[in-house]
């Protein structure tokens, strides 16, 4: 620990720990020469977390755990000498540069609460270099009130997730990020995480919250949050929507509470497929945080949602163009320093990978491709980017690049690890990568690989698809396989028409109209069609009734048939 002599100003670290032997002393040594007392509250250990601590010139405070996160916290300042406070948890680290960025800005002293960078490590034993500069980090930089001035009322409220905010505002003090001053979390690393079990904690200290708080919004957000990452889709929908109907007109309203339970909702009903209600839950957000770019980003994904849920392609390129603009929104607030962030990658690779599928979806696969590259600059293992890099080749014509992108993708079978540390399933247990091989298969003539890649996506049904449209292009090889076999099935989709079309149907398709015809694809069908000599299939396309269906098909099998004459 530094001496008051050498530092005019002195920095208190204020803890609280409970069977952290593990974590403890590496958080400690991070701190070395650079604080003047440490103080550990202590909530009950039975390991050697006290002995350590006190080894390493803490001093230890014993108070029993009384379920509120808050009572340790605030034993901690009461204990606390320096004019400065810095928070941290045991499973946390300070880098060397921050320290020394540390002592600057108490130096400097022109702010009341430092809001310093937290970088979740990725892995356990990762340099603490490597979490900062974004190599081997979870997720987004999020920026937390770590840094505390300290004054006579400084103190914590909220039994969980507990809060400075009341001290900040009461005298109108001042809060400046500090870059630089990085924190290391290694308690996000997958294995660690599952092992300490905190979600479950969590669930239980927050419904006690909301037992004793009913009308207070803040539990809920936190509860449908928690909710999602436990993998309880269901209970989170029913904690927003009961935390939503407490939002009244005149209630005194916390703008992060709000966003919180907004950013719950919204994105619960976009899963669930409510684009509207999901639109209406993001207007009463916007309205209290209207620069914040996780609102932006999941108003995008409803609009995108109603472009693929239209009954015409007019609707459809409207609600796409409009979802592309709303990305490019949130996209533009990346230089943004917030408080908190819900959606990972919502100013960069995630609104780069909407921004190149609404694109790529409005006919522009050139320009879409350069979003997916900007994607995967920013994201490596982004697979949604490397799927819409393949899937523009495939429209552009790449055959040969597209087939042997979607092989590198799909041979990658390793396991991977979500940006919320979950494990996830590889590339080839997703439908995805076996529906763009089939599509390649398909404009290579390669038909019997694209019977077994369908196979391959039938199979992988059940893991659901990366992107929501590309359900849409699983349609359409299903359409086509079923063509060039003979036996045409009327699937939703423009060649599920046609299909149709083929068995002698008259009635319209589910989303025949809401995109154009693949006419390269009508080509090879109909070609294929006439040199197996199955003119019965063909003969139907060029009725009154199939340009009635599909206006234009006639004209196509024409050119068709005159070119093979």
């Amino acid at each position: 620990m530094s001496t008051g002599a050498s530092s005019p100003v002195r920095i208190s670290l204020c803890m609280i720990t409970r069977n952290e032997e593990e974590m403890l002393p590496d958080c400690l040594k991070s701190v070395e020469g650079f604080v003047d007392e440490i103080i550990v509250v202590d909530t009950g250990s039975q390991d050697k977390t006290m002995s350590l601590a006190r080894k390493a010139g803490a001093r230890v405070v014993e108070q029993p755990w009384m379920d509120d996160f808050s009572a340790p916290r605030n034993r901690g300042l009461a204990e606390a000498t320096g004019e400065w406070v810095l928070v941290l948890d045991a499973d946390e680290r300070l880098t060397r540069a921050a320290c020394k960025a540390l002592r600057e800005a108490v130096a400097l002293g022109d702010f009341d609460c430092g809001m310093l960078p937290l970088h979740n490590a990725s892995r356990a034993d990762a340099k603490l270099e490597d979490v900062v500069s974004g190599k081997l980090r979870l997720g987004e930089v999020a920026y937390l009130p770590r840094l505390l001035r300290r004054t006579p009322d400084l103190e914590y409220h909220g039994i969980i997730h507990e809060s400075v905010g009341q001290w900040l505002v009461r005298e109108d003090r001042q809060a400046k990020f500090l870059a630089g001053i990085d924190i290391v979390h290694l308690g996000g690393v997958p294995d660690i995480r599952q092992r300490r079990d905190k979600s479950k904690r969590n669930i239980a200290l927050l419904e006690r919250y909301r037992e004793r708080s009913p009308d207070d919004v803040t539990p809920y957000g936190y509860l449908a949050h928690e909710y999602l990452e436990a993998g309880n889709p269901k209970k989170a929908r029913e904690v927003a929507d009961e935390g939503w109907a407490r939002l009244r007109p005149g209630r005194a309203l916390i703008d992060l509470s709000v966003l919180r339970l907004a950013t719950a909702r919204a994105w619960l009903l976009v899963q669930g497929s409510e684009p509207v209600e999901a639109l209406s839950t993001l207007a009463t957000g916007l309205q209290l945080v209207p620069d914040h770019p996780d609102l932006h980003f999941i108003r995008g994904c409803a609009l995108e949602m109603q472009g693929l849920c239209a009954d015409s392609q007019n609707a459809r390129n409207d609600a796409l163009a409009s979802a592309l603009d709303v990305y490019e929104v949130a996209r533009s607030k990346d230089d943004k320093l917030l408080v908190q962030k819900f959606v990972q990658g919502c100013t960069s690779w995630a609104a780069e990978v909407r921004l190149g599928t609404m694109r790529m979806l409005l006919g522009h696969p050139a320009e879409a491709i350069e979003h997916f590259d900007r994607a995967v600059a920013q994201k490596e293992d982004c697979v949604e980017a490397h799927w819409g890099r393949i899937e523009c080749r495939l429209a552009m014509g790449d055959v040969v690049t597209a087939v042997r992108e979607v092989q590198a993708v799909n041979e990658d079978t390793d396991h991977v690890v979500s940006d919320d540390g979950d494990d996830v399933l590889s590339p080839s247990d997703r439908p995805d990568g076996w529906v763009l091989a089939a599509l390649g298969a398909e404009a290579a003539g390669m038909l019997d690989n694209m019977g077994t890649f369908v196979k391959k996506a039938q199979e992988c049904l059940p893991a659901g698809f990366i992107a929501p449209h590309r359900r849409e292009r699983y349609h359409d090889a299903l359409a086509a396989l079923s063509m060039y076999r003979g036996t045409p099935a009327a699937i939703p989709g423009p060649l599920g028409q046609l299909a149709g079309i083929m068995r002698g149907g008259s009635e319209e398709v589910a989303g025949a109209r809401t995109r154009p015809l693949d006419l390269g694809v009508v080509q090879r069908i109909v070609r294929h069609l006439l040199l197996a000599g199955k003119t019965e299939y063909v003969l139907p396309l060029v009725e009154p009734r199939a340009e009635a269906l599909l206006p234009g098909l006639a004209a196509e099998v024409s050119a068709v048939v005159q070119q093979m004459s």
